[in-house]
């Protein structure tokens, strides 16, 4: 990753927000999926910042930013996203979130809906029963009782080059396993009231089945009618399928850099 031409903390609630700005212009929020941090959108990069600026934050508990005497949440998350983007006096600002990020991102738009213009939600449901049933049993299974396995790990070892306090580790694992195994929600009345485009893009081999983003993409109007020959049916939200794509490289494809970079540019259709 080249070198952000802006970064620093902002602090939120207890702890600093972690934050990066690359590029410059219009600018897109990046918010990163549990485990990761800024650096899950290296790949992206050059892509978003022609013409924009890209925002990176790194999430409570994660990455350079230290956790706090609270639970992880969507809500808090999403809060601290928009004290970075106050912060930064950037105006509203696309966003685009990564599996937990993507959680953020619709948070950010139901709770703070003039910061956000366009909404990319990629790998991500909007319902928690949404995950693979194999999935949920994974993150109910996720705690610090792992922390031997993992103690020695490519997982840690990248937390813990940036992390301020890389001992909190063990808390992280709790605090995950809480968030994406014990949270029950369902947002399907807040998605279907969302006044801004979104891009519902994951893999066809991802941790959520293509038939909940279908879901997503009607509870947006998408799918509802013909595109019509010229295009006037179209829906101003897009559903993207990413074949042969796993939810571990989605950010990777090039189709879905493709289809974020015509999004991202793409004008917004009335309605």
């Amino acid at each position: 990753m080249t070198a952000p031409v802006r970064s620093g903390y902002v602090p939120v609630a207890g702890t600093e927000v972690y934050f990066e700005v690359h590029g410059d212009g219009p600018p897109v929020l990046m918010v990163h999926g549990a485990f990761g941090g800024t650096r899950q959108f290296t790949g992206l990069l050059p892509a978003v910042t022609r013409g924009r600026s890209a925002v990176l934050v790194d999430l409570q508990g994660h990455g350079r930013t230290a956790d706090r005497h609270e639970p992880f949440s969507y809500e808090r998350f999403a809060d601290d996203c928009a004290a970075v983007l106050d912060h930064l006096g950037v105006g509203p600002a696309a966003a685009v979130g990564y599996s937990m990020g993507g959680g953020t991102v619709l948070q950010l738009a139901f709770r703070h809906p003039g910061s956000v213009t366009r909404l990319a939600v990629v790998s991500a449901p909007f319902r928690s029963s949404g995950w693979l049933p194999d999935v949920m049993a994974n993150f109910r299974a996720t705690g610090s009782h792992q922390w031997p396995a993992v103690e020695e790990s490519p997982l840690y070892r990248d937390h813990a080059a940036v992390a301020p306090r890389p001992q909190d580790f063990p808390a992280l694992l709790d605090k995950l396993g809480r968030l994406l195994g014990g949270h029950e929600y369902d947002w399907s009345d807040r998605v279907r009231a969302l006044n801004v485009p979104v891009l519902v893009a994951l893999g066809d081999g991802d941790s959520l089945p293509p038939t909940h983003a279908a879901e997503m993409f009607a509870l947006l109007g998408g799918g509802r009618r013909g595109g019509g020959l010229g295009g006037e049916g179209l829906s101003r939200s897009r559903l993207a399928v990413l074949p042969r794509t796993t939810h571990y490289d989605v950010l990777a494809n090039p189709w879905f850099e493709r289809a974020l970079v015509d999004f991202l540019e793409e004008q917004a259709l009335p309605g």
